[in-house]
């Protein structure tokens, strides 16, 4: 499989930079053509549903994600664009989880496209790449209690992987940033613990933001800040920081404001001008899962009594 998925992604993240390129010089009608390309040519289900959402998306000439991918290329280089969306988009969600749903419908049992493990975990050396042999290729790495930079070998060795990398906002220091820089396929994700928007979590977006790095602020929000984090207000002092939010919930959120939550998030994806795009840690799993397998799950590489800093328990 690694073989055929090598030769496969680098075609892939070739038309991925030609993509960029013709968007740059000829619009968005030009992703709109790649869309449509890439959803006629789909097979298999999952690839034609990923792609049909991705038209859906675009309909509209007032879509935010016109505005959202002009200002993504202006502000991220186009080889983290690539890189990040290639290993993601194709090697995670259309390649890797269809070979996966293939043998799990054979002998049923689970499998995980997304992996979260702590960053800098010696195992990983060999955890990463075994994962890949089988078709995950996506990771969600904790270093909150420790230096993100420890990432750095892991993503250079492992290319065709990606790793979203959490973090304290005071660890992404210059001296971090320019470590972690050569990483082309790394997203990182200061997280805030509450909604409030600190100035270790604006520095940190500015820094990576100077870097041309891509990043998403990662917020946990409680059962009280759910439904202030889904005003107008909120939503615009995040896109003065960042073009994408990812939203955590802590564990005392009840099903109810939790489902709130959803809604808003999956409303808000299809608002008109909204300056931010903002995803789901536990929905957006759950919903891929779902749609991907019933045998998909989200793999857990923590020690024994670690504490992931979002919640893994959905």
């Amino acid at each position: 499989m690694a073989v055929e998925y090598s030769s496969t992604r680098s075609f892939t993240l070739t038309l991925a930079h030609r993509a960029v390129g013709d968007i740059r010089r000829g619009g968005f009608r030009q992703l709109r053509n790649y869309v449509d390309m890439c959803a006629t040519l789909a097979k298999k289900p999952q690839q034609k549903d990923f792609f049909a959402c991705a038209q859906a998306a675009l309909q509209r000439t007032d879509s935010c994600y016109y505005s959202m991918i002009h200002n993504l290329l202006d502000s991220v280089d186009d080889d983290r664009i690539c890189t990040v969306g290639v290993n993601l988009g194709f090697g995670g969600l259309i390649y890797g989880a269809s070979k996966m749903k293939v043998q799990a419908d054979a002998d049923r049992t689970p499998f995980s496209w997304v992996q979260v493990a702590v960053c800098g975990d010696a195992a990983l050396a060999e955890l990463v790449p075994a994962a890949a042999q089988k078709g995950s290729y996506v990771w969600v790495l904790d270093a909150t209690r420790g230096n993100p930079a420890d990432a750095v070998s892991l993503a250079l060795a492992n290319p065709e992987s990606v790793f979203g990398i959490l973090a304290e906002p005071e660890t992404l220091t210059n001296a971090c940033l320019e470590a972690l820089l050569p990483c082309m396929n790394i997203v990182v994700l200061p997280l805030l613990h509450t909604p409030e928007l600190t100035p270790e979590a604006c520095l940190a977006a500015r820094a990576l933001k100077k870097h041309r790095m891509m990043y998403m602020l990662t917020v946990l929000a409680g059962e009280d800040e759910i439904d202030s984090i889904l005003q107008p207000d909120w939503v615009e002092s995040i896109a003065q920081e960042s073009l994408f939010c990812m939203l955590a919930r802590h564990g005392d959120v009840t099903p109810e404001a939790s489902q709130r939550l959803r809604s808003g998030i999956v409303a808000g994806r299809l608002e008109t001008g909204l300056p931010v795009l903002m995803l789901d840690w536990e929905g957006d799993i759950r919903y891929l899962n779902r749609h991907i397998s019933e045998y998909a799950v989200l793999g857990n590489h923590l020690p024994a009594g670690y504490t992931f800093p979002l919640n893994i328990d959905f």
